[in-house]
Formats: C-alpha cells, sequence, structure tokens
C-alpha cells in the first residue's frame, strides 16, 4: 500500500511539474528607433536592459546589477556572452560593439525568466532592449512600433526593413 501511494504521489509530482513548464518567450525583431544603410563590415551597437539582481554591500547598501546574457548568430552559435555589469556595484547595462547584422539574445525578463530576442545591428546606431518592468516606451508612438512582452509591456523598437534609410 505504500507503494502504491507513493508511485501516486511521484506520478502527481511529475504531472504537475510537466505542466506548470512555461512556454519559451521569443519575441518579434529589435532594432533601433531608425536604421541606415549600412556597408558590409560596420558596427553597431547592442544596450541590453536584463533583469537585475540585489547586491548588497555593507549592512544598508544594496545595489542592482544587469543579469548576463548570450549573444546568437541566426544559426544559433554563440557569438557572445555578456556579463552586462562590471562589478557588483555596476547598475549600468553594457554597451556592446557588434557587427552589423541579425542576432537571437537569449536574456533575463523581470517577469517572463529567459527571453529570446531577436535584434538587428546596425552601422552607427544602438538597439537598445529594455527587459524590465521599468520601462513603458514613448507615449506618442503608433502601438505597432513597438515591440512587447505578451502582457504587452514594450521592450523596444520594432525593426522593419521597408524603412531602412537607402545609402547615400
Amino acid at each position: 500500500m505504500k507503494t502504491f501511494h507513493l508511485t501516486l504521489a511521484l506520478g502527481a509530482a511529475v504531472w504537475l511539474a510537466t505542466g506548470c513548464a512555461t512556454k519559451p518567450v521569443v519575441l518579434d525583431t529589435v532594432g533601433p528607433s531608425h536604421v541606415r544603410w549600412s556597408p558590409p563590415g560596420s558596427r553597431g551597437y547592442l544596450k541590453m536592459y536584463s533583469a537585475t539582481e540585489t547586491d548588497q554591500i555593507g549592512d544598508n547598501t544594496y545595489y542592482y546589477p544587469h543579469t548576463g546574457y548570450r549573444i546568437f548568430d541566426p544559426a544559433g552559435k554563440l557569438v557572445k556572452f555578456v556579463p552586462n555589469h562590471i562589478g557588483n556595484m555596476d547598475e549600468t547595462p553594457a554597451w556592446v560593439v557588434l557587427p552589423t547584422g541579425k542576432y537571437l539574445v537569449k536574456a533575463q525578463s523581470d517577469v517572463y525568466g529567459w527571453v529570446t530576442v531577436p535584434v538587428i545591428i546596425a552601422a552607427g546606431v544602438t538597439t537598445t532592449v529594455h527587459l524590465q518592468s521599468t520601462w513603458s516606451g514613448p507615449a506618442t508612438l503608433p502601438d505597432h512600433t513597438l515591440v512587447r512582452l505578451p502582457d504587452g509591456r514594450p521592450v523596444g523598437w520594432k525593426y522593419d526593413a521597408s524603412k531602412v534609410t537607402a545609402r547615400q
């Protein structure tokens, strides 16, 4: 009888654990607020406001460094791991220099845990991603210009290839 109860309890635990598994969050492509044509070999920038961790220094001093993230190429090969802070007192996300192109970034969100964000890096401009719950985006923009998390919070500018400024 004890074996039956143990088997039943283990089966229920496995069923609950698989039922609670969450579907990975993959967002639309985020790009800079404006994009110009860029020649091959150019460089752009990425700034990722990932979730933060709490670090206590001393009795009453707290710092909130951003969590690290990984940048992959479109084929899924790791390009770079970014710690996203210099030390445990650094609350500013890293400014990463990358060759122009499309990347997949896996970073932590305040609410959704690990999130995959496709990003476009364009020459000379910064692509910014906000996975913290504090950014609300510009109030005057049409909704279709922003990428949003499943709960509706904006994370960055939606990339639109048709709006890339032509070579001058």
